[in-house]
């Protein structure tokens, strides 16, 4: 059976998809990519937007994301935890 992936792992997946993707993206693409429901999605890119990390803009009648500089300098951040713990031996 797959390990759930926690909240920090999500985040991430959709950090990576909208820098894969030139920055920004439909929500509905990014809860494909992601894996995730609309609604939790939706409720997760609510949160990130707040926080600044996202954008959530309504674009021809869709929830567009982009992703900000804030977002970019917590995914890079990301990668070199991920890379450190690993280092270690550890599984994230």
């Amino acid at each position: 059976m797959p390990r759930k992936r926690s909240k920090l792992e999500i985040i991430e997946d959709i950090l990576e998809y909208l820098a894969d993707e030139g920055g920004s993206a439909p929500a509905t693409r990014i809860a494909t990519a992601a894996g995730l429901a609309y609604d939790r999605l939706a409720s997760l890119l609510d949160t990130l937007n707040e926080k600044g990390i996202v954008e959530v803009r309504i674009e021809e009648n869709r929830r567009e994301v982009h992703i900000t500089e804030k977002g970019y300098q917590l995914l890079n951040t990301l990668r070199t935890l991920k890379r450190v713990i690993r280092d270690f031996g550890l599984d994230i």
